[in-house]
């Protein structure tokens, strides 16, 4: 069955297990990199918010043997666990003072972004683009965001420099930074995930420097902290030696001390193995490396 046919049976056999009165479409939504992916919309009688079901990974499944009433039993489930009962004030997004504290920013590729952000305000950094979204904890403990755009400024009759600030203030606030080794990382999946071979614990060469991994505490979005004032500098004070910055995904960085900028090439063979071939287009950040020093206190490429 093709993509369009599935969606529509999905669609069409989802509709009974709803309440009178939901609506259920299919939207086109463009996500990290010009990644565009169809998604569920279920609109439920008199509540305002939906969670959003991405489709792709289903439509594998369906692929796989899976059958369309066993997807709609699993849609459904999802969809209880990620639902709101009820409505949320539209104000809490469009009445300034009450969304002002709910900014933060975060990284995007530019170039890979760049028609988006021709509505989206922006500032360039490196090869990056800093973006701005407004992110409410919901009370099933999941979390939404809007990514700003140039309506949003006028909405709210704002400058977009008074979206920066305080979003450069709120971020660190609101995102706290965490700096772990990285095989307390893997050792951490392997103890959520008994299902991972303890193979993937591969021991590091014996003198290989230490890899740190750098992320927020959501895991979303997380490559942004190398931007957290001072964060970087104290760091590399700490481990008294320059960091390389991989960029692993948009939600998280590596870091690696080094004592001489000797091996740009080889790390930046690293990242692109890794883009071309085990990461989801819509996570990647960049091909490049960053170095950051400790003497200047810059971050560059």
């Amino acid at each position: 069955m093709e993509f369009n046919h599935f969606t529509n049976t999905l669609c069409a056999q989802l509709l009974p297990l709803f309440s009178e009165g939901t609506q259920i479409n299919i939207q086109s939504i463009e996500k990290n990199n010009g990644v565009h992916m169809d998604a569920l919309i279920i609109h439920e009688p008199n509540i305002n918010i939906s969670p959003t079901i991405y489709l792709e990974d289903y439509y594998q499944l369906y692929s796989d043997g899976m059958s369309i009433d066993e997807l709609c039993h699993i849609i459904y489930d999802v969809f209880l666990e990620a639902r709101l009962n009820h409505s949320i004030n539209p104000e809490i997004f469009t009445d300034y003072e009450q969304a002002k504290n709910n900014l933060t920013f975060q990284l995007l590729n530019y170039e890979k972004n760049k028609s988006r952000l021709s509505h989206i305000p922006h500032i360039r950094y490196l090869d990056l683009a800093i973006v701005f979204s407004c992110v409410f904890r919901m009370e099933n403990a999941e979390t939404a965001s809007i990514l700003i755009r140039t309506e949003h400024l006028e909405l709210w009759n704002k400058s977009f420099d008074d979206v920066k600030k305080q979003a450069f203030d709120n971020t660190p606030r609101l995102l706290p930074a965490y700096i772990q080794p990285i095989m307390d990382v893997i050792q951490d999946l392997l103890n959520k995930n008994h299902s991972l071979s303890a193979e993937f614990m591969l021991p590091l060469e014996e003198g290989a420097p230490s890899l740190y991994v750098l992320t927020n505490e959501t895991q979303t979005y997380g490559a942004s902290c190398m931007l957290y004032p001072n964060l970087l500098a104290e760091f590399a004070d700490e481990l008294a030696s320059d960091l390389y910055i991989l960029p692993s995904s948009i939600h998280e960085v590596l870091l690696l001390p080094t004592t001489a900028r000797d091996s740009d090439d080889e790390l930046r063979h690293v990242v692109q193995t890794v883009n071309d071939n085990q990461l989801p287009l819509t996570q990647q950040l960049s091909d490049c490396v960053y170095y950051y020093s400790r003497a200047s206190h810059t971050l560059s490429l």
